[in-house]
């Protein structure tokens, strides 16, 4: 069986067509809404096994600018490792991940994984490490102004587009078209704009948690300013799903887990101390 390559520049309709169908027997969802943004570009890759027209295997590779330590870093991020069930034990994943990581044998990598795959990625050289999350305890004045926005608003794609402010610790700085998929798929009504500061912030609250996704900056800003424009009621502790360095105030870290989605990394990702990789950045 051939691995194919397929890019965002050489993607068609069919192969759109044959890789949900086996998106949706694996993970229960359709890539067609992200695909139809048209955000893809030579920075993501899918590799493949496709036999008579289906496929059976694929996984999918982010090649990412990252910022890390304040130095430009290009990062692999593996993910969509999916096979056919009739297919499985045959070493078809096996035979794909051989192929990327011979293809980039000396770029650091990441991914996450699933509870029943924990031992399929160590094979590779991967190994696990734990998430750290940021937070800080406080309580929110409700005295500034945030205005929802609609995720057609075209203020949406401006402000992805004109983000430009970063982690200096761990940040991607092409984390454009995988922004567009997780607000697709996860935060269409969690999108919030404060024009005073020129930003836009992905948040969501439960009981007295605020936990805030993202914050897209156009130019510097403090927390401190961000703070009393954040109108969530019985606010008490602020966890933050990216690393929060470049606002300019004082966090906690501590440890976090996601349930059924397991960190790995292989080689040397260069951070130095406590950090985490930002939700908004994984695929």
């Amino acid at each position: 069986m051939m691995i194919k390559m397929t890019s965002g520049v050489l993607y068609t309709e069919e192969y759109g067509e044959q890789l949900n169908d086996l998106i949706l027997e694996a993970f229960h969802f359709s890539f067609d809404k992200w695909h139809e943004k048209k955000v893809w570009d030579d920075d993501f890759e899918r590799y493949s096994i496709i036999e008579n027209g289906v496929m059976l295997a694929q996984i999918s590779v982010f090649k990412m600018k990252m910022l890390i330590n304040g130095k430009k870093k290009e990062v692999l991020q593996l993910g969509g490792v999916a096979t056919r069930e009739e297919y499985r034990g045959k070493g078809l994943s096996r035979e794909i991940m051989e192929h990327i990581l011979a293809k980039y044998p000396d770029t650091p990598a990441f991914l996450h994984g699933g509870n029943s795959v924990v031992d399929f990625y160590p094979k590779f050289g991967f190994k696990p490490f734990q998430y750290k999350q940021p937070y800080i305890e406080c309580k929110l004045q409700n005295q500034g102004e945030m205005i929802k926005l609609d995720i057609k608003d075209p203020k949406v794609d401006m402000y992805l587009k004109e983000r430009n402010q970063y982690s200096k610790i761990l940040d991607c700085l092409n984390q454009y078209s995988i922004d567009w998929f997780h607000l697709l798929y996860s935060f269409e009504n969690n999108i919030y704009e404060i024009p005073q500061l020129d930003l836009m912030f992905v948040a969501k609250q439960k009981d007295n948690r605020l936990m805030i996704y993202d914050i897209v900056a156009k130019r510097n800003v403090t927390f401190e300013e961000i703070a009393p424009h954040l109108c969530f009621e019985g606010v008490h502790i602020i966890e933050f799903d990216f690393n929060p360095d470049w606002l300019g105030f004082n966090y906690k870290m501590r440890e976090y887990k996601i349930d059924d989605c397991n960190p790995f990394v292989r080689g040397d990702l260069g951070v130095k101390g406590e950090y985490m990789i930002p939700g908004m950045m994984t695929t």
